[in-house]
């Protein structure tokens, strides 16, 4: 049974996970926490919740103290995982693709990474 830990680092205001995707194996684990201690939200989707144990329900704390999942099932679904800074953030919506990963999301709206925004067009 193997363990896959996902560090989060906060990258100007979005939460970037060390890998992009999990398999998802029966009795292996996956556990999620940030790099720098600071709390994040974890949001998943209906197919990993239903994936997982204990079944997670959302929005998900972490912190530098991991969570840890352990998968009860290997067949394909639709398994995503959105990475917040808030606990009432608007999830964008989930991914419906099966496959037997369980895709990490990156949550790129409202972040300008440095770039001026004046919301005018040219």
């Amino acid at each position: 049974m193997a363990n896959t830990a996902i560090t989060l680092t906060n990258e100007q205001g979005a939460l970037v996970p060390s890998q992009p995707s999990v398999t998802v194996n029966s009795g292996d684990t996956v556990s999620f926490s940030t790099s720098d201690g600071s709390v994040a939200y974890l949001f998943f989707s209906p197919g990993a919740t239903s994936a997982l144990s204990p079944a997670p329900t959302s929005p998900v704390e972490v912190s530098s103290t991991a969570a840890t999942f352990s998968f009860t099932s290997s067949n394909p679904g639709a398994y995503s995982v959105y990475f917040e800074t808030a606990a009432n953030a608007e999830v964008p919506p989930f991914p419906a693709a099966s496959s037997n990963l369980l895709m990490l999301e990156v949550d790129l709206s409202g972040v300008n990474f440095g770039a001026i925004n004046t919301n005018t067009r040219g």
